[in-house]
């Protein structure tokens, strides 16, 4: 069985190789298609995004995937926040269905937006111009990848005991509002057993490495994403147990859905006219897709364990009871003051801004929680609403380094007390 398993695995390397300028060579041309003048950058709700949507669902057709819905349009509307006019959008599904008789009513939700910010008039030399935004990364890279993520899947349709869900979003940039739809409004939220986001898969710099973000701790999946990177054919992948940014997962997330999202990061031309198609790295996508496509693999296969989502717990069966900071009779003090003193005197005094995160432009506000003891000590440092892992680490590292408290008193006893802190750090304006 071992040699089997070891045959299989080469046979499906040398296939991986073989087939890699044909996969890089597809990627590039997706990217080309949605980029096109003629989709005027995609905005959601307009005509753009509409024929954005029809060429996914041709390329999903012409792969042979079984398409929901006619043509795989997945019909919805919103309101339109600049103008209060109600708008139509669509995602567009496809479906590989697993063999196992018992899981196959359970699915993985592989995901990507597909629209971008449009265009806009500006006037040079007094002539009006055309603006459009090209959206190469953003996400033109991440529904490239998911249709030939869908081609791969679907031509080695008979491996999967779970059933999979191909999705473009529409109307991404309007508050991830296609994928709030699917999750709330079209599909059973009970079915789905992890969504896989994928956006922003293009970036060609040092800095913009291929990343997984587990959206929380989740100690089962980041060990798969870690185990996965010791495979000789794929890239090196950092893995994470927080979020990015905000994208299509976080819908799912809410409903208590493990999520992934894959992504190469933010960079200095996201969101802006430089958002081209020849600034992305063909050859990096396409080695990070083989590495998604075995984590499809092995979450569509897997047991039950990877799709249970864990949660930090404040404190165990056993632990004492902690208070919140208003429950109190007598709150903690650092060095004789209250939390401002801690923020003033330890938090800001000794914060430290990463450089990478300055070279990267990476701002934000971390929010984190800690306990304070009844000894003094400061327990239990957990950030609560990331922004990024540079700045999330030196957050809780700095809180962590914290020294003792005062502790907090009720009815004349020392008691443990939870702190709730946001954690800034900011960039100065450019001159």
């Amino acid at each position: 069985m071992k040699i089997l398993t070891t045959l299989i695995t080469l046979i499906l390397g040398l296939v991986t190789v073989q087939a890699q300028d044909s996969f890089e060579n597809a990627l590039r041309t997706h990217v080309k298609e949605l980029t096109s003048k003629t989709l005027m950058g995609r905005q959601a709700g307009s005509k753009g995004e509409s024929d954005a949507a029809a060429y996914i669902s041709r390329q999903f057709t012409e792969k042979d995937l079984e398409l929901l819905y006619p043509q795989g349009y997945q019909d919805f509307s919103f309101i339109d926040q600049a103008t209060s006019d109600t708008l139509y959008s669509c995602n567009v599904v496809a479906v590989i269905p697993g063999y196992d008789p018992l899981l196959r009513e359970e699915y993985i939700v592989i995901g990507a937006h597909y629209d971008n910010l449009g265009a806009y008039i500006m006037q040079v030399n007094g002539k009006d111009s055309l603006c459009i935004y090209p959206g190469a990364d953003a996400n033109a890279s991440g529904v490239s990848a998911l249709l030939e993520l869908a081609s791969v899947a679907r031509s080695q349709h008979f491996m999967y005991k779970r059933s999979l869900l191909f999705v473009a979003f529409g109307a991404g940039q309007q508050g991830a509002m296609g994928s709030w739809y699917f999750i709330n409004r079209a599909f059973p939220a009970s079915s789905v057993k992890m969504m896989i986001n994928l956006d922003r898969l293009g970036g060609a710099s040092l800095e913009n490495v291929p990343a997984a973000y587990c959206g929380q701790p989740h100690h089962e999946m980041e060990h798969l994403l870690t185990r996965l990177t010791y495979n000789p054919y794929v890239p090196k992948v950092q893995v994470y147990g927080t979020d990015y940014f905000l994208s299509d997962h976080q819908a799912f997330s809410e409903k208590g859905i493990p999520v992934c999202l894959f992504t190469t990061g933010l960079h200095p031309h996201h969101q802006t006219l430089r958002d081209t198609p020849d600034k992305l790295d063909y050859r990096r996508m396409e080695a990070f897709c083989q590495y998604i496509s075995l984590f499809i693999m092995e979450a569509a296969n897997g047991p039950g364990d990877l799709f249970r989502k864990e949660t930090v717990p404040l404190q165990s069966a056993k632990d004492e009871a902690v208070f919140a900071y208003s429950e109190v009779d007598v709150p903690p003090k650092f060095m004789n003051g209250d939390i401002q003193s801690f923020v003033d005197r330890w938090l800001y005094k000794y914060r430290r801004y990463p450089p990478e995160a300055v070279r990267q432009g990476i701002s934000g506000r971390v929010m984190v929680a800690f306990v304070v003891e009844k000894s003094g000590e400061v327990s239990q440092v957990e950030v609560t609403r990331p922004v990024h892992p540079l700045l999330d680490q030196e957050a809780v590292r700095v809180i962590g380094a914290s020294p003792k408290w005062k502790p907090g008193e009720k009815k004349g006893e020392k008691v443990r007390v939870k702190i709730s802190i946001p954690v800034y750090f900011e960039l100065a304006p450019a001159r």
